[in-house]
């Protein structure tokens, strides 16, 4: 009767390390413990973490640790809020739904890589993990990641590739990108006036010299005629315009085109 009851005991508990049903004598074959109950629930142990980095309370990182964290702590990306935490080895990641996809981009005001998210500036792709390497390349990123530093996200046309880098954050004016308009004036009026010019009439009376006659009079004509001038004015050239040429006085700085904006880091998810 003992020798029964040890066989049984025995077969017992190789049952209960092959699997353990708690409320069900049906543990499903793929289980290695299932609870089944209609009014209660399993309840993890809660524990206080200090940041995602940390494994306190644990003495180390375990993977596939499963905790609910029932504190506030730590900062920026190592910040850790209330709720469902598992480990993945290296740190604490938060529970929540996963509608995160392989190139997915976002931006956040985070400064460095994290939970999968790398930050697009323009690093090799030889530094990142391994997965993060493949997931890269299968957007045809084999280099480098994109470097995002400064630039806007447009959607791309028929023509463009994925991740190309183009634009430019100021222009230039030229004489094309004008107006083609006709701007019409008048000069300012002065009146009517003629311009004087002053003319040499000298040697008027050369001719009395011709005659062979010689007299006071006309010595002291001849000098007076070499000295003489007249005043007259311009002749009339008709209607006629004058070409001019008035410098702008701009330098050509080029005209700055980004508007008012929000500072970010833009990321993309490559996984871990």
């Amino acid at each position: 009767m003992k020798s029964i009851k040890a066989i049984c005991f025995l077969l017992f508990i190789t049952q209960l390390k092959a699997q353990v049903g708690i409320g069900t004598t049906s543990v499903e074959p793929n289980a290695q413990l299932e609870l089944t109950g209609n009014t209660q629930g399993l309840l993890i142990p809660r524990l206080v973490l200090t940041d995602t980095s940390n494994p306190s309370p644990l003495t180390n990182h375990v993977k596939g640790m499963i905790i609910y964290n029932t504190s506030n702590n730590g900062v920026s990306t190592n910040r850790v809020v209330e709720g469902l935490y598992y480990n993945d080895g290296s740190r604490w990641v938060l529970f929540v739904p996963n509608f995160i996809k392989i190139g997915d981009l976002k931006h956040s005001f985070a400064t460095a890589d994290h939970n999968g998210w790398y930050l697009l500036d323009g690093r090799p792709i030889s530094t990142l993990s391994e997965t993060a390497q493949a997931n890269a390349m299968t957007f045809g990123l084999t280099l480098n990641l994109i470097n995002a530093s400064n630039r806007f996200l447009k959607v791309k046309n028929g023509s463009e590739t994925l991740g190309s880098l183009a634009g430019n954050n100021t222009f230039t004016l030229d004489q094309s990108n004008l107006p083609n308009v006709n701007f019409l004036g008048t000069t300012s009026s002065n009146g009517s006036h003629a311009h004087n010019v002053d003319s040499y009439m000298g040697f008027q009376s050369i001719g009395l010299l011709s005659t062979g006659i010689l007299t006071l009079f006309s010595i002291e004509q001849v000098a007076k005629d070499q000295t003489n001038t007249t005043s007259s004015t311009t002749q009339s050239s008709g209607s006629h315009a004058h070409d001019i040429t008035v410098n702008s006085g701009g330098l050509g700085v080029p005209v700055p085109r980004v508007p008012s904006f929000m500072s970010t880091n833009i990321f993309i998810y490559l996984g871990k």
